[in-house]
């Protein structure tokens, strides 16, 4: 891995894979089982930050993304905004 911040984060728990808690839905975002306050995500095969994740108010799935689509939309409600 060429992000050594990541891998120390992933190291010590301080960020969580979004592949290991969930699954790529498409190139820039995942679909989680469960969100865990604190702590940042990260694809560490690819080497990329999340930058936001929601929970859908009408069916409670839990999505993440490299970008920010999950802040400020009516139909999520924001539980993570790098």
């Amino acid at each position: 891995m060429n992000n050594r911040e990541m891998e120390q984060m992933l190291k010590h728990g301080r960020a969580l894979s979004v592949l290991a808690e969930g699954k790529q839905v498409d190139s820039s975002s995942y679909q989680l089982r469960r969100f865990v306050e604190g702590r940042d995500y990260c694809d560490p095969v690819r080497e990329l930050w999340i930058w936001s994740i929601g929970r859908n108010v009408f069916d409670g799935r839990i999505m993440a993304a490299t970008d920010s689509r999950y802040y400020q939309h009516p139909n999520w409600e924001c539980l993570f905004l790098r």
